[in-house]
């Protein structure tokens, strides 16, 4: 009766006792519960007795039998109130403690910066020493991420150990409230889970979800006084866990897009060193003009081209393509790259830079898989041109008339076969005479009406005018590209270089 006992104070039954003087004329007077009179129950407990000063006739009697009910209908209503009133206060308390915690913790840089803060205000609210929140990392396992309280298990970092109270919950992702562990019979299945160094007398531990997907636990226990953990408690906490999912979601996601924002800068620094490792045209070599052009599908990519002057005997010039894309491409690109700036400047024919290459790529990719294809060619003063192929599409030579012709087929690409042999093959560049090199990006690029392929490549050459310059060649072939792709992207990177031999009509 205490909690009864404690709603319905003396001066609530002695100001309704004396309306009923006045309204009956009758000398009532209360006494407490057990002693002689009729009682007065209030939530099915008896708060008091009502009786007359002196003997009751039958009809005075019934006249207190009346007044007790009364007694007991106004305790029962002060006490509907009273309690209406106390779960108002807590469920304002608890929206309170909801708002501040979906709108605080958002913001939060770090898991364990957010984890901190929400479990202050998790042992402020229940009134607990001893509190923490416990988060999975990637193997699966529960990590002390934010505590509150005494003892080893509670130190930042601990690994908690397996077929434990929290690891249930966590692999479950049901809640368990024990009210008081020692209810618990010894050979219950929740006793073996039990650290009996934990001393606690009543604890709660709920899932933290997110998706539905168990990603923590928040443990409480402790409680300031003893008192035990309720159904009500669990409840809260349960809502409490519901948005320390959302918040701890939100810091996954900022730091995801700080992740990605990092790997954009680096990417865009990355591309920015590419573009300046590509040699810049047009190039004006005596008798000579070259003009390139290199897109990656991606921010960085594998495809590369040279161009090099020999000192008045011609020129080199080379365009390449690592496998695969982004960043293992363009590293492997950068490397390969530099190594044929080498190569071009010891002025050694096709084929013997083609067998260096080789030798290199097959030390520097190793087992990743990677290969490069090229086409390598040497141009003389007087037009002769010498070409070695690595797994490369052909050249194409648009000649006298329009007439377009391809060579340079056969070879291995680097990296694949040790000490792989490479032979050149040759062609005369007469006066007006324009070659293309360039990557398999060029004819898989595909369109809405297929890919761009070879036969329209060449097609698309031999109604170049003769008299255009190599630059204006380049820039039409994007062009062409582009009309042919329409709203779509291509997949691969995009490198040509086209060489005209200057003069004739």
């Amino acid at each position: 009766m205490p909690d009864v006992a404690a709603n319905i104070t003396a001066d609530d039954l002695a100001g309704w006792l004396a309306s009923l003087r006045l309204l009956t004329n009758l000398p009532l007077e209360a006494s407490p519960p057990g002693g002689d009179g009729e009682p007065v129950i209030a939530n099915g407990e008896e708060i008091a007795r009502v009786a007359l000063r002196g003997a009751a006739c039958g009809q005075e009697q019934a006249r207190v039998h009346e007044a007790a009910e009364l007694l007991s209908l106004l305790s029962q209503h002060r006490l509907a109130r009273r309690d209406l009133a106390a779960q108002t206060a807590r469920l304002w308390k608890e929206l309170n403690f909801l708002t501040g915690v979906a709108t605080s913790m958002t913001v939060q840089a770090t898991r364990e910066e957010t984890a901190r803060k929400l479990l202050g205000r998790i042992a402020r609210l229940f009134g607990v020493s001893r509190a923490s929140i416990l988060l999975s990392r990637e193997d699966g396992r529960l990590v002390v991420t934010a505590a509150i309280g005494p003892g080893p298990s509670f130190h930042i970092g601990t690994v908690v150990p397996q077929r434990g109270i929290a690891d249930r919950v966590y692999r479950t992702g049901e809640a368990i409230l024990v009210e008081d562990t020692a209810t618990i019979e010894e050979g219950e299945d929740l006793a073996g889970l039990l650290h009996r160094d934990a001393r606690a007398s009543s604890f709660l531990s709920v899932p933290i979800l997110s998706n539905g997907i168990p990603i923590g636990v928040i443990n409480v226990t402790d409680r300031h006084g003893g008192r035990p953990f309720r159904a009500k408690d669990e409840k809260l906490i349960v809502a409490i866990a519901a948005q320390a999912g959302i918040a701890f979601d939100n810091v996954r996601l900022l730091e995801e897009a700080r992740r990605s924002e990092a790997v954009k800068r680096e990417l865009e620094i990355a591309a920015t060193i590419q573009r300046a490792l590509l040699p810049r045209g047009p190039f004006r070599i005596p008798g000579f003009e070259v003009f390139g052009m290199c897109e990656p599908a991606a921010w960085v990519g594998g495809d590369f081209f040279q161009v090099a002057e020999r000192g008045g005997r011609g020129l080199w010039a080379a365009v390449c393509d690592v496998s695969g894309h982004g960043i293992s491409a363009a590293l492997l690109m950068a490397s390969m790259n530099a190594a044929l700036r080498v190569l071009v400047s010891m002025d050694l024919s096709p084929a013997e830079a083609a067998r260096s290459l080789n030798d290199l790529m097959v030390a520097d990719a190793g087992d990743s898989g990677l290969y490069l294809t090229a086409a390598l060619i040497q141009v003389d003063g007087d037009g002769r041109a010498s070409l070695c192929s690595l797994g490369h599409p052909p050249a194409l030579v648009q000649g006298r008339g329009g007439t377009v012709t391809a060579f340079g087929l056969g070879g291995a690409p680097a990296g694949i076969i040790e000490e792989e042999v490479y032979r050149e093959d040759h062609v005369t560049l007469e006066p007006g005479d324009r070659l293309l090199l360039f990557t398999d990006g060029v004819t898989e690029a595909e369109g809405p009406a297929g890919p761009f392929g070879e036969e329209r490549l060449m097609g698309w050459l031999a109604s170049r005018p003769r008299r255009e310059t190599a630059e204006e060649t380049s820039v039409g072939l994007r062009a062409a590209l582009a009309g042919h792709l329409g709203q779509r992207r291509t997949n691969d990177d995009v490198t040509f270089l086209v060489l005209h031999r200057q003069g004739g009509d």
